[in-house]
Formats: C-alpha cells, sequence, structure tokens
C-alpha cells in the first residue's frame, strides 16, 4: 500500500495513486530508526484502509500537534476524551474515526477511572491497557495509538512515550473459498426455512442477504459499497457497474463477471434506477446508512460462518479477499489485482500473489526446469 524510503537519515513514507493528484505523498515519519519507521508506516497503512486516514487530505500527526488545544485543557480522563472529539469534529474527521477514539477511550476509561486527572496517570496504567493478555498483539498497537493520540494531543505525550508499542507482524488476508460460501449460504437458506416455519420471519426476511454475500464475492465490493449500490450504477450491457463513493472519494467502475451479471438479472424487477439492489422487504427501497447495512451483513455473515463450522477469523471483507485470491490463483497480475480491488499501492496487490502457493510454486518449478 505504501513504501518507506530514507532521506540524510531520516524515513518518510510515500503513498501512491494514480486516480489521485498528486499521485504520490510523501511524508516525513519523524524518526531515524528504521524498525520504528516501519511500525509507524504499518499504522499509516491500517488506518487508511480503515478509512480513518487519508495522507492526501490529513495531517498524519495532527494528534500530536494540534492548534485547537484548549486554552485551559481537561485535567481528568472523562474531560480528554470529549474535548478531543470536538476538536477532531471541528477539523472535520469522519464520525467512524471519533466514533473509534471514544470506544477505544472508554475501555481505557473503565480501568483507570474517569474521574482521574490526567496529570495522576503513569505510564504503567497505560501498559497495562495495551498489553492486556486478554487481547492480541494487533488489538494492543491499536489502543496505543487511539490512546496515545489523546495524551499527546492533551499534552502528556511523556506517558504514552514511555510504553513501546506492541509489534505485529505482517498478516496475510483470510481469503474465504468457494466451498466455504456455499457452505455458508446453505445455512443461511436452513435458517430462514426454520425461522419462516414458525413464523418468526417475513417472507424473503433475511435470505436476501445470500446473494449480497455471494455478489460481494464475485465483485470484490466492501460492505459499505455493497450497501450503497443502487441500480442506476449498473449496466448489465456493458458488464460494469460505477462504485460513486470509495474511501478515497474518487469514482471507479469494476467489471461483472457471468455470475454477478446472472445474480442481477435474477434479481431484477423492474425498479426504480435509485432503488437500492440489495434490501429487505421492508427497508426503505432509497434511503439508509451504508454503515449500519454493513454492520447488519456482517454479524449475520458471523452467525451463518459459525453454525456452518467454516473458519472462525473469516468475515464479511473475507469476501473481498476471496475475489482478489481467485484471481491470482488464476495467473492475474498484480497490477490486475490492483486494477480489481482498486487497491492505492501495488504492495497490497502483492499479497494476493503471496497467498497463491500453488501458481507461484508452478512458476519457480518452471523457471528452473
Amino acid at each position: 500500500m505504501a513504501s518507506i524510503f530514507d532521506r540524510s537519515g531520516n524515513f518518510y513514507a510515500q503513498f501512491y495513486d494514480s486516480d489521485r493528484s498528486p499521485k504520490r505523498k510523501r511524508f516525513s515519519l519523524r524518526t531515524s530508526d528504521r524498525k520504528e519507521a516501519r511500525r509507524r508506516l504499518t499504522d499509516f497503512e491500517r488506518a487508511y484502509e480503515e478509512g480513518e486516514f487519508d495522507p492526501w487530505t490529513d495531517d498524519p500527526f495532527s494528534e500530536d500537534e494540534s492548534a485547537e488545544h484548549p486554552v485551559d485543557g481537561p485535567t481528568t480522563v472523562s474531560e480528554a476524551i470529549d474535548a478531543f472529539c470536538e476538536a477532531k469534529e471541528r477539523q472535520g474527521r469522519t464520525e467512524s474515526t471519533i466514533r473509534n477514539y471514544r470506544k477505544q477511550w472508554r475501555l481505557f476509561r473503565g480501568l483507570v477511572g474517569g474521574e482521574t486527572e490526567l496529570s495522576r496517570l503513569k505510564p504503567e496504567d497505560v501498559r497495562s491497557f495495551v498489553y492486556d493478555s486478554d487481547v492480541k498483539a494487533t488489538t494492543g498497537a491499536n489502543r496505543h495509538r487511539h490512546v496515545g493520540a489523546v495524551l499527546r494531543w492533551a499534552g502528556h505525550s511523556e506517558i504514552i512515550d514511555a510504553v513501546e508499542k506492541p509489534k505485529t507482524g505482517d498478516k496475510l488476508p483470510k481469503a474465504l473459498r468457494e466451498d466455504e460460501l456455499r457452505s455458508i449460504c446453505r445455512e443461511a437458506v436452513k435458517d430462514y426455512r426454520k425461522k419462516r416455519l414458525s413464523g418468526g420471519c417475513r417472507p424473503r426476511e433475511m435470505v436476501w442477504m445470500v446473494p449480497a454475500i455471494r455478489f460481494a464475492y464475485f465483485t470484490g465490493l466492501r460492505g459499505q459499497e455493497i450497501g450503497r449500490l443502487r441500480w442506476r450504477h449498473v449496466d448489465l450491457d456493458r458488464q460494469k457497474l460505477t462504485i460513486y463513493r470509495q474511501k478515497n472519494g474518487d469514482e471507479s467502475t469494476v467489471p461483472l463477471i457471468e455470475p454477478a451479471r446472472d445474480l442481477l438479472r435474477r434479481l431484477y424487477d423492474g425498479e426504480d434506477g435509485d432503488t437500492f439492489v440489495f434490501r429487505s422487504p421492508g427497508c426503505d427501497p432509497a434511503e439508509r446508512s451504508a454503515r449500519r447495512f454493513r454492520e447488519h451483513v456482517s454479524r449475520k455473515f458471523a452467525e451463518w460462518r459459525d453454525e456452518a463450522g467454516v473458519r472462525p477469523e473469516l468475515t464479511l471483507h473475507s469476501t473481498r479477499h476471496g475475489f482478489a485470491t481467485r484471481l491470482a490463483e488464476n495467473g492475474a497480475s498484480a497490477f490486475a489485482i490492483k486494477s480489481a480491488l482498486r487497491h492505492s499501492d501495488l504492495s497490497t496487490s502483492m499479497k494476493y500473489i503471496h497467498m497463491a502457493g500453488n501458481q507461484l510454486q508452478s512458476e519457480v518449478e518452471q523457471a528452473f526446469s
């Protein structure tokens, strides 16, 4: 997704997107230590993927230095998060970003107490929260980033600076396989039939999510992109659909392969162009929250996944990983995957090439045969 480079002993990050202007966005990582630079870059990459950070529009260290500090800064743990979030709202940070900060700080507040004075916090308080034995290293690193941002903004950077950030290794995407997709969809249909027989749901309730999940696998669309998809975005003649709101705000087209086209043909019933493609029988056909749509479908996906007995680490987003992995396994280049998945950087697409072990093994064998 991004690259790192050394300039006169200091490390910089570079994000690249051929559809943005400028195509390359660089900024200092504020360190001369390569390992620390790599950790910071990983954090920025993860935040970018989750829609919490855009290097083209956001100050990467805005939480460290902000001109919007209150004159009489917050004094207690509870006051700190409220003042911080108000400042971030004025800066135009997204609702989801602010919600994540509140979530992590709420957990931290539960540990140290809301009325605790910031000046009385100790590095050990943060360390026990970040290195909680009940959470994974990636969760600990996320806690370190969110709590650290608030502490630095409030003028108590010495507390977070004394706590080393948990080290997290690079993880390969968790890709859904087609047999797992079939198992999950079968479980969804079984659940629907059971509830219909007992009067627990209306006709087509829940089961409408089955084509939505399958469509995600055949297109690589993200959950919220599926939720925003309307019939006017679909062009079956050109075998494409248009994505009008990507994470970076740009527009793009996505190719529609035959399984996706067939699914849309069976779904279409003469609806108006502004009608959502995937929806429950009782929903508003033209207005809804894409985030809530994704959360709802994600919860049901996890429920049916567990009932089907497939890998517990799979999520709705694994349909996107599955789409990319299928491309890699069938010989698609990293450039083709980047275009199909609309990745901002080739390194993200390369992960799927690495996952396609059989294809890679075959190519290496041929090179030395």
